[in-house]
């Protein structure tokens, strides 16, 4: 099976993003989310960015705010981003 089965992102006007196939929330503030899915580490930037929804049974989470990058990588390069809080 594709580890990337199960897992989509869908962004709406650079305004608002839903993605599935979350495993966790890693860590998130104003300027990043970095999520867990079954596709890897996704890290999420922008500015003014805040939960819309997010249901951890379904693995389904919506991010609204200025969507500037999409990032896939792992978790150690997203530790060492300052900027990012626990």
């Amino acid at each position: 099976m594709d580890p990337a089965e199960g897992h989509d992102v869908h962004i709406l006007a650079r305004r608002e993003i839903e993605v599935t196939g979350v495993e966790r929330l890693e860590r998130f503030d104003a300027e990043a989310f970095v999520i867990s899915t079954r596709a890897g580490e996704l890290c999420v930037e922008g500015r003014a960015l805040a939960i819309k929804a997010f249901d951890r049974q379904a693995g389904i989470i919506r991010i609204e705010g200025d969507i500037g990058a999409l990032i896939y990588g792992d978790h150690r390069r997203a530790a060492r981003w300052g900027r990012l809080r626990p």
